[in-house]
């Protein structure tokens, strides 16, 4: 295991002399080779109680983990979106201090999915149907039918699969990421134009337009006892997703896309990193990005003695942390796990580039949003349907004439 202290953070930024522009690019597709690979690029990975826990040491025993794939998913050909079938989709997790501090996982929920197609679970002449296995802890296995995209008014009725205690919901839903992106890469261009550091940001630059506003993904969502993954007087726990194509009966499988927290690879992995990064373990996250993640934050102009090392705790491995004694959500330091209305780019953007004062001093030009911002920047895009039920995210947005 490699780990490396925060002086050797702060040394690594010799690394910004040499500092390459980042991609314009969200999670969703945020790397050259995920573009071949939609249904495999994990857009956002989101863990949270049911209930959320607004208070610290809450009572909320159930955990909802929630990956989303499919990209940018258009309404009027829902149809044509699927989970891919030579694939695996994994949820990571680990439970012990070692595992989180290092980025070793300590045991995995898995997905594969059928083709699309006529099987036993919906013969000819009945229209053809996925069905997915899901393999838990404890050697729970799950088999269920994903929901399918559907041309009507209105949403097909999503198919639950629940076994004891353990909830499962694969299929779309409304995309519940908001973010100005057309924005964001206006302003990282500039702040990458820039010889000077720390750089001095444009925030007039971003649109205040949801760039993900009126699309669909798909996705893969659980529900189970937090007890599951955490063993008895346990309150700590890291998650992260990854994808790999190939067999999983052989274990042939080549590694896709990964994410724990939002917009690490879109915002602090440089250009010829990106693939790197997608391919690359937690446990190596400190060896291997360190130097490119410390000189893009000191670009910026991050608080190098108050945020830069909770960032560094909590970016480095790059697993979404989780910790049962505190409140939900990621705008919070640290953070803690990753709600689905979590204005997680405001918040990160805003201890990135060190802007200070009230909610919304920093917003797009022409456009103030006091009634959405929370952080002192904000792009003023506004939050999707959720729900309050399982799985949380909305109905997919159907087509319209």
């Amino acid at each position: 295991m490699i780990r490396l202290g925060f002086m050797a953070f702060v040394v690594a930024i010799a690394a910004l002399l040499l500092y390459s522009p980042l991609a314009k690019a969200a999670d969703h597709r945020d790397a050259p080779t995920i573009d071949d690979y939609s249904a495999i690029d994990i857009n956002d990975v989101f863990v949270f109680r049911d209930p959320p826990c607004t208070t610290a040491n809450c009572t909320s025993q159930n955990l909802v983990l929630l990956l989303s794939t499919q990209a940018v998913a258009d309404p009027r050909f829902g149809v044509t979106y699927h989970f891919q079938s030579n694939a695996l989709y994994r949820f990571y997790y680990s439970n012990t201090p070692s595992g989180i501090a290092g980025g070793f996982p300590t045991g995995s929920i898995d997905f594969t999915f059928s083709p699309f197609a006529n099987n036993p679970s919906c013969p000819a002449p009945k229209p053809p149907c996925q069905t997915y296995e899901a393999i838990f802890p404890q050697g729970i296995v799950i088999d269920g039918l994903t929901t399918q995209g559907s041309n009507a008014e209105t949403p097909n009725q999503p198919v639950f699969t629940t076994v004891g205690p353990i909830t499962v919901f694969a299929g779309p839903r409304e995309d519940p990421f908001f973010f100005d992106l057309i924005g964001f890469n206006r302003f990282i261009a500039n702040v990458n134009s820039q010889t000077t550091t720390p750089a001095v940001p444009n925030f007039g630059l971003f649109t205040g337009v949801d760039a993900f506003l009126g699309k669909n993904i798909n996705a893969i969502a659980v529900e189970l006892p937090i007890n599951m993954l955490l063993p008895a007087g346990s309150t700590k726990l890291a998650v992260w997703a990854v994808t790999y194509l190939g067999n999983p009966a052989t274990q042939s499988l080549r590694q896709i896309d990964r994410m724990g927290n939002p917009a690490v690879n879109t915002a602090l992995i440089s250009t010829p990193l990106k693939d790197s990064f997608n391919f690359g373990l937690p446990e190596n996250d400190a060896r291997d990005f360190m130097p490119t993640i410390a000189g893009n934050l000191i670009k910026y102009g991050v608080d190098q003695v108050n945020v830069l090392p909770v960032l560094a705790k909590a970016g480095i491995p790059d697993t979404l942390k989780f910790d049962t004694t505190l409140p939900d959500g990621f705008n919070q330091i640290p953070p803690n796990g990753r709600q689905l209305s979590d204005r997680t780019t405001d918040f990160e953007l805003t201890l990135f580039f060190n802007v200070q004062g009230p909610p919304g001093t920093q917003h797009p030009a022409g456009v103030t949003c006091p009634q959405v911002a929370q952080t002192a920047f904000s792009d003023c895009t506004n939050p999707k349907v959720y729900l309050s039920t399982f799985p949380f995210a909305g109905p997919p947005l159907q087509p319209i004439p």
